[in-house]
């Protein structure tokens, strides 16, 4: 372990630093003064679907992503995939580790000039190796944290292109719901194919962004709770009713849109008879890409939610 200890201490003090020749400085979400490029090259990504995801998207030059692992444990990045259609393998993109266990050896190889990271305990080590930012997405509405990650990787001018394309399809999206008679009240939930929790939100990225932009409400006592996210208990599975509900599926078969459904079965027997909404047809399962941290999961919502609820009949709760 001694060995180990030495030889990643000795490889981040010997890796030579891609330094870019101009810098800035910002103050990060610890409270940190960070001098950065002004215009990173090399960058590694801390989170995949949180910073990887909108900084990809903003066109930013990232060497380096945390990811997750399968099964199979093969490396991959939620949500990339879908929305950008970029993979480890066919981008050139090296997978550092998992959020919460980077490879700092793999890292340093990388010689990046920029790091970006959620976890302000990584900040330290990170920071032997290149300027090292911390970033707390939820510091910020959604659309100011992408904001915020552009100005970091110097991205602003892609950032605006990003905005105003998303401004001009809402206009259009928002123009269907304003000529509805009545807008649904909608509930927001993640579960698991096994069945053995179910959470419901107040805050779910790129999907509660687009309910609230085109004008739709969540039940009141999910919009006013303090937390992002809590665990739903099956005795309180009937709160959630409401004229939609919106449940999420993964990519592939074992955490498809049945097997998720079967989920909710085993969590709650009879949950389907129990809410209004299931009896009308009206839950709706969408892609996890739909809760992405980017305009492009944006612009999937509006798709989504336009054509499940503007193009077609249904019931309001009574």
């Amino acid at each position: 372990m001694r060995i180990r200890v030495a030889s990643t201490l000795l490889t981040l003090l010997l890796c030579t630093v891609a330094w870019a020749d101009e810098m800035r400085s910002v103050v990060d979400a610890a409270g940190r003064t960070v001098s950065i490029p002004v215009q990173a090259k090399r960058v590694v990504s801390q989170n995949d679907n949180r910073l990887t995801l909108p900084l990809l998207e903003l066109g930013t030059p990232l060497v380096g992503s945390a990811g997750r692992l399968d099964a199979q444990g093969q490396p991959y990045m939620r949500a990339v995939p879908d929305l950008l259609g970029i993979t480890y393998a066919n981008s050139g993109i090296e997978f550092v580790g998992t959020y919460s266990d980077l490879d700092y050896e793999r890292i340093a190889a990388l010689k990046p000039d920029l790091i970006v990271t959620m976890i302000e305990a990584q900040a330290e080590p990170l920071s032997r190796i290149a300027p090292t930012v911390v970033i707390d997405p939820n510091e910020y509405p959604m659309k100011d944290g992408m904001q915020r990650l552009a100005e970091i990787s110097g991205q602003q001018a892609n950032y605006q292109r990003l905005a105003d394309n998303y401004a001009r399809k809402l206009a259009q999206a928002r123009g269907y719901f304003d000529a509805l008679e009545t807008k649904p009240q909608i509930s927001v939930t993640f579960s698991f194919p096994a069945g053995d929790a179910l959470y419901v939100y107040r805050d779910l990225g790129a999907l509660t962004v687009a309910l609230d932009d085109l004008g739709l409400a969540l039940p009141d006592w999910i919009a006013q709770m303090d937390e992002r996210q809590i665990a739903l208990s099956p005795e309180r599975l009937i709160d959630l009713d409401a004229d939609f509900l919106i449940n999420f599926y993964g990519s592939t078969p074992e955490d498809g849109p049945a097997p998720v459904r079967a989920g909710l079965n085993n969590f709650f027997p009879g949950w389907c008879q129990a809410l209004f909404a299931c009896r009308e047809g009206q839950v709706l399962f969408f892609p996890y890409a739909s809760f992405g941290y980017a305009f492009s999961a944006l612009e999937l919502n509006l798709d989504l939610l336009t054509t499940h609820i503007v193009g077609r009949e249904w019931e309001a709760r009574p």
